[in-house]
């Protein structure tokens, strides 16, 4: 296997040629704004999307600027903020997608033998570059134009100009090699003479070789590429992935062409995993190509018929002829690689897991729940959404759901909605086993997945319905990202360094009452210098419904060897909270080192859960059939959602959602194995929590929880309905007291299979005005 691909710097979208998002240097704490510029000085606010920042080994950030009459880039020192130089284009947009977002301006950087170099979009599908980035006068750009020479262009560069637009991000291969694509709009005039878009190749010298999108297809009724999706390169850069479609978004192609003569190797009709039907591949997505260190290859489709705005990410064998499982979600989404050695919970066959959006959207059958997931591209789950019932999709291994309430979406129907990720790449730091992104609360996070929890967070601004935007790392760990028309770069404070850390920082595990302690770390960025002396106050801030609950839970308590510690059982959860609290310590500086705070996100629980596990060998297939059933601890009147891992020892058997749809406070999911080996198992199975219940975990037992029943009147009957593994025996038990062992429960008869896999018993015999417990037991 090739090794993964890391950069200490950011040269084009999403990284690298092959976008997989990783940047080597440790990243900083989010501890400070460090400084920031405008990305947008026409006054569109969040319309459309932005380009990443590009950044050199040298540390100068180059950021793409809107104007009214097109884009500039600004050139920056990235360790100061210092403005070095501007340069202004003559680039025009290309037309506009239909809901009116603004396509992506996305500059590179390049390698060619002479040094590093600046290539940018200009007007007519020309592109300008630029050698000596670093310096402060890097010299006039120089145009270089792929269809005809300059003199050429300039004798009709009007008609060029109105006919065709560079449409994508450009992406460099390591030998100073750039790919780009162009869209026309009505005839491009001679030497093209075409309606038709497609993709260029332009190397150091100027020499260039282009190919039309139904030439690349090789099919004629596709004629442009699609907006925002940046070409991808394989590994070993002898071919490049490009998306192409025809007269409306859903027909469309992903080629891997030939990547110095851009022939066509390979193709495949993009469609939807459900139903194969055509799948779209929209103007106002941003999701492009990636290719992983084992030259998969992966990219995101709008849904046919849409899903909730969710799509899907496919994934190919490196030919593309082989389809491998779909993840639930990716249209407006590129992925980044996550390398499984930053996961140390991970045990699995895959030597790197996906980062990606995992939204659900509020609305239609969507739950505003959004979230983020470390999906296994090599294991597989069942996909609960009502949207996709059913579709073998990849394995979550981690999720992390948004912490900030949804003014727009919650209420009766979306309890728990919150604000959704806005991010199109996010910035993977495998040296401190973190992924960066943001959110459209107004905050950027570090996800530690080390740790499974957002242990830093900082505050942007107060919140704003973002475009997807990049987030990117420079080779000095600073941490930069987008938001309302802003590019901050955000890092460590000056002389000091301010830490905060949870006793039980997972976010699947904590429930309220349980007593936390909070530790504050404060020292001095010079290893050699004397600890930090003076106080620090410990903030929670969490949410009643919409409304921001701030609470100092202690107030200047002193540093003892650059800690301080608080304990408490008082975050709140349930009863219109969502049990998401920004934790901040504050440190009051001393006579040498200056002030600074620290926040992460301490998760709690409503509720507890407790998981029992019930196997049965005789189903319909002659399978053995494993049953988690999760119930609350306290009791709930919800149920918990999400969903369960089965395991025999540590080998994974498969993931399951739970269903709700039976009698009771139970959560039920029920794998079915026809391959398990002969001899012993060591069954066992997880659930990973959601928004009200935190997780749990169980091996096999004979019976299920207990579910209390409360009969009245005298004449009234008690009816059970559950829903399991079709064609098992299930056996109902009773006892008036909960705590006598299972064995001692009176076995009252079968449950009777009305329907496949549904199932009701009647007991008309339970004390009547009073509490009655019930478990059930398969046989």
């Amino acid at each position: 296997m090739l090794p993964l691909r890391v950069h200490g710097q950011a040269g084009t979208f999403a990284g690298n040629a092959q976008h997989t998002a990783i940047y080597s240097a440790p990243a900083q704490h989010l501890n400070a704004i460090h400084w920031s510029t405008s990305i947008d000085t026409s006054n569109t606010g969040a319309e459309g999307h932005y380009g990443a920042p590009l950044i050199t080994a040298a540390n100068t950030v180059l950021v793409p600027v809107r104007t009214a009459g097109g884009y500039r880039i600004d050139a920056f020192d990235g360790a100061t903020g210092r403005h070095k130089y501007t340069l202004n284009t003559d680039f025009i947009m290309p037309p506009i997608a239909t809901n009116g977002w603004i396509p992506v301006y996305q500059p590179a950087l390049a390698n060619p033998v002479s040094g590093q170099r600046l290539y940018f979009p200009g007007a007519g599908g020309t592109v300008f570059f630029v050698d000596n980035v670093d310096s402060d006068t890097p010299g006039a750009p120089i145009r270089q134009c792929f269809y005809t020479n300059l003199t050429g262009y300039a004798a009709n560069s009007n008609a060029y100009n109105s006919s065709i637009f560079i449409n994508t991000p450009i992406t460099p291969n390591t030998n100073g090699v750039i790919f780009f694509g162009f869209r026309a709009q009505n005839t491009i005039p001679a030497p093209l003479n075409t309606t038709n878009g497609g993709f260029v190749r332009l190397d150091a010298s100027g020499s260039a070789t282009y190919t039309l999108a139904g030439t690349a297809a090789n099919d004629s009724r596709i004629y442009r590429d699609s907006h925002n999706s940046a070409p991808a390169l394989s590994n070993d850069g002898a071919t490049l992935y490009v998306v192409v479609k025809g007269p409306n978004a859903n027909f469309a192609y992903l080629l891997a062409l030939d990547s110095t003569t851009l022939a066509l190797k390979h193709r495949v009709q993009l469609l939807d995993p459900r139903n194969g039907q055509l799948a779209g591949v929209l103007d106002d997505s941003t999701a492009s190509p990636l290719v992983g260190p084992d030259d998969d290859v992966y990219f995101g489709v709008f849904a046919n018929p849409n899903n909730g705005s969710r799509g899907f990410l496919l994934h190919f064998s490196a030919d593309l002829q082989t389809k491998k499982a779909p993840s639930a979600f990716g249209w407006d989404n590129t992925p980044a690689i996550v390398p499984a050695s930053m996961v140390p919970s991970y045990t699995g066959p895959s030597s790197y897991l996906l980062f990606s959006k995992y939204n659900d959207y509020a609305g239609g059958e969507g739950s505003g729940i959004n979230r983020h997931a470390l999906l296994d591209p090599n294991q597989t789950q069942l996909d609960p959404h009502p949207t996709a019932v059913g579709l073998v999709e990849m394995r979550e291994v981690l999720t992390v759901i948004g912490v900030t309430p949804d003014a727009e979406y919650m209420g009766t129907n979306y309890p728990y909605a919150v604000r959704e990720w806005c991010i199109n790449t996010a910035a993977v730091n495998p040296a401190t086993k973190s992924v960066f992104t943001p959110s459209e609360d107004g905050h950027v996070y570090r996800w530690d997945l080390a740790a499974n929890c957002l242990t830093e967070s900082a505050t942007l601004s107060p919140g704003i319905g973002e475009p997807y935007v990049p987030t990117v790392l420079g080779p000095d760990g600073t941490i930069y990202t987008l938001n309302g028309g802003t590019m901050f770069a955000l890092g460590g404070l000056t002389n000091v360094a301010v830490g905060v850390y949870s006793s039980v920082p997972d976010m699947r595990t904590v429930v309220a009452g349980q007593p936390i302690t909070f530790t504050a770390v404060v020292t001095n960025v010079d290893p050699l210098g004397t600890l930090p002396t003076g106080t620090v106050t410990f903030t929670d801030k969490t949410y009643r419904t919409l409304t921001p609950v701030t609470t100092n839970f202690a107030t200047n308590v002193p540093l003892t060897n650059g800690m301080a510690t608080v304990t408490t059982s008082s975050l709140t959860a349930g009863s219109n909270y969502l049990g998401n609290h920004f934790i901040t310590v504050t440190y009051s500086g001393n006579g040498t080192f200056s002030p600074g705070s620290a926040t992460m996100v301490q998760k709690v629980h409503a509720y507890g859960s407790t998981l029992n596990l019930i196997t049965s060998g005789n189903s319909s297939n002659n399978g053995v059939t494993i049953t988690a059933a999760v119930s609350t601890s306290p009791p709930s009147a919800s149920i918990p959602s999400g969903m369960v891992s089965f395991w025999d020892g540590s080998t994974f058997l498969g993931q399951v959602a739970q269903v709700t749809n039976g009698y009771g406070i139970f959560g039920y999911a029920t794998l079915t194995l026809t391959n398990l080996p002969p001899g012993s198992h060591a069954n066992n199975a997880t659930y990973v929590s959601d928004t009200l219940f935190a997780a749990s975990s169980g091996a096999v037992q004979g019976t299920s929880p207990a579910v209390s029943i409360y009969r009245y009147p005298s004449n009234a009957v008690v009816q059970l309905n559950f829903s399991n593994v079709v064609g098992a025996p299930f056996t109902v038990l009773a006892s008036p007291n909960v705590a006598l062992p299972s064995s001692n429960w009176t076995a009252l008869g079968s449950a009777t299979e009305l329907t496949p896999g549904r199932y009701q018993f009647t007991d008309s015999s339970a004390p009547a005005n009073q509490s009655h417990y019930y478990r059930v037991r398969s046989p």
